[in-house]
């Protein structure tokens, strides 16, 4: 009997303790989120942003535009640019549209002139702002910062622009 009741214990003993040990176990972890925009600041570090596109809706027309601006950094700024040349136009614009020309918005003729804004966000903080002249827009690289991580460009017509954002 005592052999029976010490074989039963120490069963008791076995199942418990691995019932503890799988209850100190971690789940698994979660799957990491997909990496988001992470534009190096390290002097010259240079790239393409990925196409993003837009619909611009006018009253006899209908055109897809898609961009992919250059971004560069030298001498501790940031530039993203979006015209080099007229024959360079389609490197950074592709325009698909449907309906007469006539309706054409000038800036679908030249699509590098319907750029209103542009902002970008530094390490995942406030975006800053900057109104371009030109087809390019200068940023400051703050000191410390490692990477851009958020771009916006409003584009389209002055009075309703549409903001294409990489992130």
């Amino acid at each position: 009997m005592r052999s029976g009741f010490s074989g039963l214990a120490l069963a008791s003993v076995l199942l418990l303790s691995s019932s503890l040990a799988a209850c100190g176990k971690s789940e698994p972890a979660a799957p990491a989120a997909p990496a988001g925009l992470a534009l190096s600041t390290a002097e010259g570090a240079h790239g393409v942003l990925p196409a993003q596109g837009i619909e611009i809706k006018t009253k006899g027309s209908v055109a897809n535009l898609a961009m992919t601006p250059n971004w560069r950094v030298g001498g501790q700024q940031l530039n993203i640019t979006w015209y080099a040349g007229a024959s360079q136009t389609k490197r950074f614009f592709v325009v698909t549209e449907t309906g007469a020309a006539a309706d054409q918005p000038s800036f679908l003729a030249h699509p590098e002139t319907g750029v209103r804004n542009v902002r970008v966000a530094f390490d995942g903080g406030a975006p800053v702002t900057f109104k371009p002249t030109t087809p390019r827009a200068p940023f400051d690289v703050p000191a410390g910062a490692k990477a851009v991580t958020r771009v916006e460009i409003d584009y389209g017509s002055s009075e309703a622009p549409q903001t294409v954002v990489w992130k």
